[in-house]
C-alpha cells in the first residue's frame, strides 16, 4: 500500500504519461467529510480484457517495463479503497483514454494522509512528458487549478532548479489559503 494519497496520484499520473497522454487532469477534492481525487487522460486506454488483467498486482504487459512482471498502482488503489469502504472506478477505452476515480470517508481511520500536495504536484507538473497536465484542487470552499502550460509560461524551463523552487513555493502558498479558508482533512 501506498504511504499516502499522493503515491496514489502520482502513479496514476504516471500510469498516463506511459500511455502517451498529451492531456492529463488530476482533480483533488477534499470537502463534505469526504476525499475524492481522479486522474483523466486521452492516453492509449485499455480494452476491457486489458482492464481486467491490469487490476492483478502480477500482470504487467511488458511493455512499459520489460524487466518487471508486476503492476501494483491500479491493484493498491482498489486494495485502499476497500481497506477504508470507500470506491475507486476504472473507465477506459481503448484508443480514446482513462478515467480512474476514488473516493472515501476523510475520517476513516486506516485512509493513508493526503500527503505533501506541494511537493507531489511539482514533481508531477516538472515532468518534461506530463503533456499539459491540469492539477484542480478544491476543498468546501476554495480552490485553484494549475497547468503545466501556464508555469511553463509564467516561469520558463519546468526543470530548471530555481524554477522548480518558485513553483513549489507558490503551490505551497495555494495549500496555505486552502487552510486558512476551509476546513483541512489530512
Amino acid at each position: 500500500m501506498h504511504a499516502t494519497l499522493c503515491d496514489l496520484m502520482m502513479d496514476l499520473v504516471q500510469n498516463s504519461v506511459e500511455a502517451n497522454a498529451t492531456e492529463i487532469e488530476l482533480t483533488l477534492t477534499q470537502a463534505q467529510g469526504k476525499v475524492e481525487f481522479s486522474v483523466k487522460d486521452n492516453g492509449n486506454g485499455m480494452s476491457k480484457e486489458t482492464q481486467d488483467k491490469a487490476v492483478d498486482p502480477f500482470y504487467s504487459d511488458g511493455k512499459k517495463h520489460a524487466h518487471r512482471r508486476v503492476g501494483l498502482g491500479l491493484p493498491f488503489l482498489l486494495q485502499t479503497a476497500d481497506a477504508v469502504g470507500g470506491k475507486a472506478t476504472i473507465l477506459s477505452e481503448e484508443g480514446r483514454g482513462t478515467l480512474i476515480q476514488f473516493c472515501a470517508e476523510a475520517k476513516h481511520v486506516d485512509l493513508p494522509p493526503v500527503g505533501n500536495v506541494a511537493s507531489a504536484a511539482t514533481m508531477m507538473l516538472s515532468q518534461p512528458l506530463a503533456g499539459d497536465l491540469k492539477i484542480v484542487r478544491s476543498t468546501d470552499v476554495d480552490s485553484y487549478t494549475l497547468t503545466r502550460g501556464m508555469l511553463a509560461d509564467v516561469l520558463g524551463d519546468l526543470n530548471d532548479a530555481q524554477n522548480l523552487t518558485l513553483m513549489k513555493t507558490y503551490i505551497e502558498s495555494q495549500e496555505e489559503n486552502l487552510e486558512k479558508t476551509g476546513t483541512s482533512y489530512e
